[in-house]
């Protein structure tokens, strides 16, 4: 195992298009501080987690690429060859794109930080919530990661593996907005509100979003969402590699 991620890690670090992401992460955040500034002061931690909106769809573009070069260059076959297990490999690739989204995500949360302390504009929370509100990102981050891990180390195809994660990613969105929308305009009731609240904090999109004012209503039920998708996609896609014809 401990093999297996130091390879993907080493993969990772020489990886342009993971560096480029990092940039642009920190690059998103600076433009959106920018845009919102024109309206008056902007409190820090109001813009600490505006670029976490978008990392859904990057890590899609990011990691469908670095995954798709384990069937395109044979890497995945070689590691078949010497011996490992599926699930070590299926686990190796997991933990370095969790370390991919992290790094991508602290990059965001680094520019907010900076551009906060510049621009003199003090937080309307505590630390706690702060953090709180860091870590729902967080564990929203990893479960885009077991979402888009699970189709690359599925599809043998790089260019399917890109189409369907960065589709993914854009389902994910406008499923938030029309549960958003069928929630807040109250058009529902009943057990159908609640099925169609579920779906809406479920998504790790709606979960990003939910980060924004800090004061999230529901912090624990949101990250147990976020680790029960992340283990029940893990688990299933454990399985399912592991009786995959490779050849």
């Amino acid at each position: 195992m401990h093999k297996l991620l130091s390879a993907d890690l080493r993969r990772l670090w020489i990886n342009k298009a993971f560096w480029l992401t990092v940039i642009f992460m920190a690059c998103i955040e600076g433009a959106f501080y920018l845009l919102l500034s024109g309206q008056g002061p902007m409190p820090m931690d109001l813009i600490l987690f505006i670029s976490l909106q978008g990392i859904g769809v990057l890590t899609s573009i990011f990691f469908s690429l670095f995954l798709g070069t384990e069937y395109s260059d044979g890497t995945l076959r070689n590691k078949l060859i010497v011996g490992h297990k599926r699930s070590r490999i299926y686990l190796a690739s997991f933990i370095t794109g969790i370390i991919a989204a992290t790094i991508i995500y602290l990059a965001g949360i680094f520019a907010g930080s900076v551009i906060g302390i510049l621009s003199y504009a003090p937080p309307n929370h505590n630390i706690g919530q702060i953090t709180l509100a860091g870590i729902i990102g967080w564990l929203a981050c990893i479960s885009y990661i077991s979402i888009f891990n699970l189709v690359g180390m599925l599809s043998s195809s790089k260019a399917r593996t890109s189409i369907i994660c960065i589709l993914t990613a854009f389902i994910l969105i406008f499923a938030w907005l029309i549960f958003y929308s069928i929630v807040g305009q109250g058009l529902l009731t009943g057990s159908a509100k609640v099925i169609c609240q579920f779906l809406y904090e479920f998504n790790p999109f709606g979960q990003t979003v939910q980060t924004l004012p800090i004061d999230i209503a529901s912090p624990w039920k949101l990250a147990v969402y976020s680790l029960l998708l992340t283990f029940v996609l893990t688990g299933v896609g454990l399985y399912v590699f592991g009786k995959k014809d490779l050849k």
